[in-house]
């Protein structure tokens, strides 16, 4: 089995990254937007801010759960589509998400060059500052997601532990007395304020939307890798809160744009070293910023991408049902250009994303009363319906693809064949062997993940198991204690075949192999029940092996 190394995977397929790298960089993206623009819009709430800002750290928690477990239960949206239906469902939702990621990227690249501009350079051009950052992001883009969570792990405490530093030498300007400032509920503001403070803090953290997409990690690890950075952020938070607020008190804090760096300017620190400190920690805000922009670019460019290979595929469709794909020769050159058509399809997307996102920042250049009509879009319109989108997605059905769309297996059968001789240790080197049915041609592959999700890929309805009743394992495969470790260790991690699916352990599975899980099942239950056996489950394997592994250590 050898694998193509001259392809060049650099931009959607290198998502493998760790937990930690998963953490730290939620803590870059959920800071970028937060920590900026939220103090001076909390700030009419006074001391109350603090619970706006529990509510919506809260809410945005609750959001990364939902979205963590209809990533679990609904994979085929995003890995791979079938049929008319589904491909219509794929068109619609790599759309709508397409246009929120766009539209949250222009307002962060205007944020990004607004915050530059007016900090560092403000004799410089609108124009210079956003193009070069642009240029920045499609450089980063080209690099996939591994790339930035590398970068972002390795710059992680050398942009925190300043950040920390300078807030705790901040305490000692803050002034109690503006804290202790009597903030009059009702009169003031409501508590139809507190709870708005509360959406603002939830819309600054909506980018864990985007843990829909992480691939390769389990829903356990997404889930305590993005609740601790949830956590970090809201610790910072907090404590950035109570500095500006105890430093510029309630009424000139909520007239300042971006207090939290007006307050990195008016930090005294002894001696000549730090004469531009607020200079220093605006890399605090640009690496945060650039991250949360990217990433927003990066899901952009992958459902872009997304949406123009399903709108082929419903076109290729169409023409089928006309009749139009008998010229084989039309065939053969369409599968000749396809690597070269995904290449060619990403780089446009990245263009298109890129473009939009100049346009869109152009617009919001223009005029404060378009900023107030676009971030009233964000607010009141694209951040709803993508929770809309999310909870729907939650609430209906066992799955996106319709019934007439999926097939239900009964029963699976895996073993393992001899295929070589190593001739190093003299050992044989095998294959997994992977079937539902007499009327497939079983899957050979070196793992059995390889082999599970390419007999599914030639299957014309999707696979669901979740109806499995029998699993067929070969007596050579559970005689092999590493391929049989290896096949219950992806049982285990996948859950891809319920627990409660009876086993049986076959001399040779040809010899019995049907798709006849149903018989099995009731023949299994009848003669168990008479001899008074206790009946094998795929449950009972796992138990009994993860058992068997933590008393061997």
């Amino acid at each position: 089995m050898t694998k193509n190394m001259s392809k060049s995977y650099t931009f959607a397929q290198n998502e493998s990254i760790s937990p930690r790298q998963l953490y730290r960089l939620y803590v870059f993206n959920l800071l970028g937007v937060g920590t900026l623009v939220l103090p001076n819009n909390l700030a009419k709430l006074g001391k109350y801010g603090f619970i706006s800002i529990a509510l919506g750290v809260f809410m945005a928690w609750l959001f990364m759960w939902i979205v963590s477990e209809v990533r679990e239960r609904r994979k085929i949206i995003y890995d791979r589509s079938f049929g008319k239906t589904a491909h219509a469902k794929i068109l619609i939702y790599d759309l709508i998400i397409a246009v929120y990621e766009l539209s949250q990227a222009a307002f962060l690249a205007w944020i990004f060059v607004k915050l530059i501009r007016d900090s560092l350079i403000p004799d410089e051009s609108f124009t210079a500052v956003l193009l070069v950052i642009m240029a920045v992001c499609a450089y980063a883009l080209s690099g996939g997601v591994e790339c930035r969570a590398r970068v972002y792990e390795v710059v992680f405490f050398f942009v925190l532990i300043p950040l920390a530093a300078m807030l705790l030498f901040a305490i000692s300007d803050v002034r109690l007395d503006y804290l202790m400032i009597k903030d009059r509920v009702g009169v003031e503001f409501g508590i139809a304020d507190i709870f708005a403070g509360a959406y603002y803090v939830f819309a600054a953290s909506i980018s864990v939307f985007n843990i829909l997409f992480v691939r390769e990690r389990s829903v356990s690890q997404i889930r305590w890798s993005v609740s601790k950075a949830i956590l970090t952020y809201a610790g910072i938070l907090f404590l950035l809160y109570a500095v500006l607020l105890g430093s510029f008190g309630k009424y000139s804090l909520s007239e300042i744009e971006f207090p939290a760096v007006v307050l990195m300017s008016d930090v005294q620190i002894k001696g000549s070293f730090f004469k531009r400190a607020d200079a220093l920690m605006l890399s605090v805000w640009f690496f945060t910023l650039f991250s949360v922009l990217n990433m927003s670019l990066y899901y952009a460019v992958l459902r872009c991408e997304n949406f123009a290979k399903n709108t082929a595929k419903v076109i290729l469709t169409f023409n089928k049902n006309r009749g139009f794909s008998n010229n084989k020769q039309l065939s053969c050159d369409r599968q000749k250009s396809h690597d070269e058509g995904n290449s060619s399809i990403r780089s446009r997307c990245i263009i298109f994303a890129i473009a939009v996102t100049v346009t869109l920042a152009y617009i919001l250049e223009s005029g404060d009363e378009i900023v107030k009509k676009y971030l009233g879009f964000l607010l009141c319109i694209a951040i709803p319906v993508i929770v809309v989108l999310t909870i729907g997605l939650m609430l209906t059905g066992c799955s996106a693809v319709e019934l007439e769309e999926r097939c239900f297996p009964t029963l699976a059968a895996v073993d393992i064949v001899a295929v070589a001789t190593d001739e190093t240790t003299d050992k044989e080197v095998v294959e997994f062997y992977y079937n539902m049915d007499k009327s497939y041609e079983p899957e050979y592959a070196d793992d059995i993940k390889t082999a599970v999700d390419s007999f599914e890929g030639r299957l014309s309805q999707k696979a669901d198991t979740n109806h499995l009743k029998v699993i067929l394992i070969g007596k050579t495969l559970r005689n092999d204690k590493a391929a049989y470790a290896r096949f219950i260790e992806y049982c285990k991690i996948s859950k891809k075949f319920p627990r409660n699916t009876y086993v049986c352990i076959a001399d040779d599975i040809n010899d019995i192999f049907d798709n006849m899980g149903d018989y099995y099942e009731q023949k299994m239950n009848k003669e168990n029940h008479e001899d008074g056996e206790t009946i094998i489950t795929l449950g009972t394997l796992l138990d009994d092996y993860t058992n068997e592994i933590h008393e061997t250590r």
